[in-house]
């Protein structure tokens, strides 16, 4: 190489001289920084159509520290820059404002930086129009690139030598008779948005070209027509639920041995089909229930199947129903004291609830041990029974859709051990209450004229707390009126834990104001097993001067219950201040009790 300038070649030897000239080279290459690049497979696309986005990170190194920082996250733009979202949309049949989500997907690049996604331009989300795809990511900062496509609609000629399928997707507007197969003629309204309880309607088309070449007729003798006639068209919306679904869950809790047990039955889902044979013009029409407590808010595919031809719609579900109320169950009689061989009528509503299991209902009897049953008739129908309640979403008129009713009648005995005060459990997988009555003598409930003005006073008022779902419950018996004549004389309690299998280590402990325990678990406790034993239901503690009747059902018992009074009759509660504590760690529990004050006069 010759240098024809002299100047320049003095100067180059001056810097080789002076060392400098390499460095200073070495310091104008340019650093390695990562950038983003995104493609996708086409400019131009119609609705439901699929779309492939790939793109690569440049100078490309996996985060060894979050590698969440080397994902990709891909969004879509509309041309007003608006935020396509998955799930932004309002319900106007339903009134149901549902929270907006930007549509927005996640992908891991490769070793060198490559990333690729496949999804669907799909119709209830996107419309026509322009938009952008961006593609970020953290890797060495916040980097993104953006690039354009278009969605058109696309009008391409159909192709007469394949079979085709058209298929709509509507709304019934009209009652719809129970024994109606033939839905063509139902009056209804194109539409992807559906809630629970509505009956979607699909309406449609097939083609199968003639293989002599013909056009399509629509003669009954036509080779077309017959082979139309002869083909299924398979249509079908998956469950939401693909596995094991608990439809019924029944047992009770309450048994003729106080040890409750449950029941369990699960059902299948295989999602809804149906397969229609089209008419002689390839028009065919079939109709699906969307059922409440199966499907869920989300989007759904409707797919159709004819001849190996495939076609698939989106709709979208809401159910208006997903904020009920706690489930609660009532339980009433026609009266509250009854004589011997009278019949009780005893109803009840479960309420909030989606599914009705069955009910059942245990008669907690007179303690007949006072009795000599070899002179007397002992005998006390406690038997348990289980009741199915009536009603529901498919109930008419104004019933709420998620109150379910039950009833059932109880005959009284007619010997002497069947006065007493009787005590009606009923439950079922959600939730159990229970009510008493009263079996007198006749004479004890003649209604008689009082001789004065004086109001009569009250002999007995039961105070009910219930759900309670605290670990720590403090029972006082000084909330009575300072003038009114009713002392505490009983406190029972129960506790109902909702974690299946976890009931024998959710127990109840009962201690006295200043600590000491009553019933429990530990040795220190004064009761720490079930106290029905032969010949006997009751323990015998004394707490101070006082000797107290205490029942326990231990505790291994599904529902665990105590009760406490005072031995001797004609005596109140003296100890005013009860605390109640369940022993659980994060177990969801609902603790009931009831104080029950009389006038001992």
């Amino acid at each position: 190489m010759q240098l024809k300038n002299p100047l320049v070649f003095g100067l180059v030897a001056v810097l080789l001289v002076g060392g400098t000239i390499l460095p200073a080279m070495s310091q104008t290459e340019p650093e390695d920084i990562s950038q983003i690049q995104v493609t996708v497979d086409n400019s131009t696309y119609d609705l439901n159509e699929p779309i492939t986005i790939s793109g690569q990170i440049s100078n490309f190194e996996r985060d060894s520290r979050d590698p969440t920082l080397d994902l990709v996250e891909i969004t879509f733009r509309d041309s007003s820059g608006k935020v396509v979202t998955s799930s932004g949309y309002t319900l106007r049949s339903a009134g149901i404002d549902a929270p907006v989500q930007p549509l927005a997907f996640k992908v891991m690049p490769d070793q060198i930086g490559n990333f690729k996604l496949n999804t669907v331009l799909n119709s209830v989300l996107f419309e026509y129009g322009s938009y952008v795809v961006k593609a970020t990511t953290y890797q060495n900062g916040n980097i993104s690139e953006v690039t354009e496509f278009e969605i058109a609609e696309v009008i391409e000629e159909k192709i007469v030598e394949e079979d085709q399928l058209e298929f709509t997707i509507c709304k019934s507007m009209e009652s719809i008779p129970s024994k109606t197969r033939d839905f063509s003629s139902i009056e209804c309204q194109e539409t992807n948005d559906f809630t629970i309880g509505d009956t979607l309607i699909i309406k449609g088309n097939v083609y199968t070209p003639d293989p002599t070449g013909d056009s399509k007729t629509s003669s009954e003798n036509s080779p077309q027509s017959n082979q139309i006639s002869q083909t299924f068209v398979e249509l079908s919306i998956p469950y939401p639920k693909t596995l094991f679904f608990k439809a019924n869950l029944h047992g009770g809790w309450i048994t003729s041995s106080d040890v409750p047990y449950l029941e369990e039955q699960t059902v299948r889902l295989n999602g809804m089909k149906a397969k229609v044979l089209p008419d002689e013009d390839g028009n065919f029409s079939t109709a699906f229930d969307i059922r409440v407590a199966v499907f869920e808010s989300g989007l759904y595919a409707v797919s159709a199947n004819y001849n190996k031809v495939n076609d698939e719609k989106t709709i979208r579900i809401i159910d208006p129903y997903q904020e009920v109320g706690e489930p609660e169950i009532t339980l009433n009689f026609d009266k509250d004291e009854y004589t011997l061989g009278e019949v009780v009528h005893i109803s009840g509503v479960l309420k909030n609830v989606i599914f009705a299991s069955h009910v059942t209902l245990f008669v907690e009897s007179p303690d007949v041990s006072k009795f000599n049953c070899m002179e007397t008739d002992c005998t006390v129908d406690t038997s348990e029974r289980k009741i199915l309640p009536q009603g529901g979403y498919q109930a008419s008129g104004d019933t709420s859709p998620f109150e379910y009713a039950f009833s059932s009648d109880y005959k009284i005995g007619s010997g002497e051990a069947s006065l007493g005060q009787y005590t009606i459990n009923v439950g079922t997988d959600c939730c159990q209450t229970e009510k008493s009555f009263f079996v007198t003598e006749e004479s004890s409930i003649i209604q008689t004229t009082p001789v004065t003005d004086e109001p009569q006073s009250v002999k007995k008022i039961i105070k009910k707390f219930n759900r309670i779902s605290d670990s720590d419950i403090s029972i006082g018996l000084n909330d009575m009126e300072q003038d009114s004549e009713l002392v505490p004389r009983v406190i029972q309690g129960s506790l109902f834990t909702a974690a299946r299998g976890q009931e024998s280590t959710v127990n109840i402990q009962v201690s006295t104001s200043d600590g000491l325990c009553i019933i429990g678990q530990g040795d220190t406790c004064m009761v720490n097993e079930m106290t029905r034993k032969p010949g006997a239901i009751y323990e015998i503690v004394t707490i101070g001067d006082t000797n107290y009747k205490i029942r326990y059902s231990g505790t291994d018992a599904k529902l665990e219950k105590f009760s406490i009074l005072p031995e001797s009759t004609g005596v109140e509660i003296d100890i005013k201040d009860w605390n109640v504590q369940v022993i659980k760690d994060e177990q969801p529990t609902r603790f009931y009790y009831k104080v029950s004050y009389v006038n001992l006069e």
